[in-house]
């Protein structure tokens, strides 16, 4: 038996597909943030508990910088490699110099001070280039917290432009990555803010 679909069905299920891709992926930037906690927790006693509180967001700016430790010349374990992470997220995006002062002393006993320099410089470049993009959007940031509030949007930009090739229709398709991200249930903006951020970025892209 031959079941034939038409044009319209096929941009649903597209659609749905990317809708649960980018639900799952929100998903997976809250856990990989979480792992990286636990691990500095775990191993040294560090209390970062906070980073779970923008779990995603942060997991979209340090994702990419773990890639980059991995793919680098440096040789580190799992838990010396999470320690620069939520360094890097301590002092870059949330600025919090009383917690990157215990993580860093960490780090000096370890003799990972060149990775993490070398860490911040590239968390340090991201940031600004995701900043100019956000500022382009006449999104208002007030302070580096505004910018990590907004940063687990970094790894799916690409996504964002396959779905703008399978729907154009701008408020459709805002409409329809806005209510898979806020059922994700990992995403801490609500559905307005992310909504008129969703459409913005989607014209730009467009």
């Amino acid at each position: 038996m031959e079941f034939i679909i038409n044009e319209n069905q096929l941009r649903v299920i597209l659609t749905e597909q990317d809708k649960s891709k980018l639900g799952d992926y929100m998903k997976k930037l809250y856990s990989f943030t979480s792992n990286i906690v636990n691990k500095v927790i775990k191993k040294f006693d560090i209390n970062v508990k906070l980073l779970l509180t923008w779990g995603t967001s942060v997991g979209g700016l340090v994702l990419p910088l773990d890639n980059f430790i991995r793919s680098g010349q440096f040789n580190l374990n799992d838990t010396q490699r999470a320690l620069i992470l939520v360094g890097v997220a301590a002092i870059v995006f949330f600025e919090n110099k009383r917690l990157f002062s215990k993580i860093l002393s960490k780090v000096k006993e370890l003799g990972l001070e060149e990775v993490l320099k070398i860490s911040i410089e590239k968390a340090t470049k991201l940031k600004q280039v995701f900043a100019k993009f956000l500022n382009r959007l006449n999104i208002t940031l007030g302070s580096a917290v505004d910018i990590v509030a907004y940063s687990f949007i970094i790894p799916i930009i690409s996504d964002i432009q396959y779905m703008i090739k399978e729907n154009s229709n701008v408020n459709e398709l805002a409409k329809l990555i806005t209510e898979r991200l806020i059922a994700s249930g990992v995403v801490v903006l609500g559905y307005e803010v992310l909504n008129s951020a969703i459409k913005k970025i989607i014209k730009r892209l467009k």
